[in-house]
């Protein structure tokens, strides 16, 4: 498995100068990942193996390398305690539904309370997505990486919360499809992300004060 904090890889990435020490924040984004591509292709790779997803041997190298961590088993994963690979996530378009339906179901899932999520989740989902389950960004810096069964690059923002494949792999909650346009399954993830990462409350309580995004008293801010 991948240590069980992602800084400890960014740190060593950070120390190779693949990635700005101000973004080592546990947090595996974008940045991160175009880091991490750049380390698999001076180790030789290409194609998919650049992907700047972690594979065993890279991860075993970089750990051995730089001395900050190491590989147990060289399962890839990032640390969260739940999560799917990325090769098992499923690009393929959904039928659209409602969003708020689908915020109440991920609350019930995760057992939080639907009155403490719902508003800010509503105000997150309309701003990224405008409630389309289907929406992908193209234009933004994620739009990069080989064109998928959507048509589209692997690291796009998709579906109805708008989150990025790794993202969305990571943060995958059980039980939930693997196809990241599902809605459950995209604001599933979402919420694990926003815990995670920005340290909101199960009783989200603190969605809207940590997640601008999610506050419709402030101007939209991606998240």
């Amino acid at each position: 498995m991948y240590p069980a904090d992602v800084k400890p890889v960014e740190q060593a990435l950070a120390a190779r100068g693949l990635l700005d020490p101000a973004f080592v924040d546990g947090a595996f984004g974008t940045l991160t990942i175009s880091a991490y591509s750049s380390l698999q292709r001076s180790y030789g790779l290409s194609g998919r193996d650049a992907d700047g997803v972690p594979g065993s041997t890279s991860l075993n190298r970089l750990g051995q390398e730089s001395g900050l961590f190491s590989v147990t088993d060289g399962q890839p994963a990032l640390g969260f305690a739940q999560g799917i690979r990325m090769s098992d996530v499923i690009f393929d378009r959904v039928t659209d539904a409602s969003a708020i339906a689908a915020i109440v179901r991920v609350c019930e899932l995760l057992d939080i309370p639907v009155t403490s999520w719902l508003p800010g989740y509503k105000t997150l989902t309309f701003r990224e997505s405008s409630y389309n389950f289907n929406a992908v960004n193209n234009n933004d810096a994620n739009a990069h990486g080989p064109f998928q069964s959507d048509g589209c690059h692997l690291y796009c923002s998709r579906g109805v919360a708008q989150c990025i494949p790794p993202v969305f792999a990571h943060y995958h909650q059980p039980g939930t499809s693997n196809h990241i346009y599902d809605g459950v399954a995209n604001i599933a993830s979402s919420m694990n992300y926003v815990m995670d990462r920005y340290g909101v409350a199960r009783d989200g309580h603190d969605l809207a004060a940590k997640v601008q995004q999610a506050d419709s008293n402030r101007p939209p801010h991606w998240y």
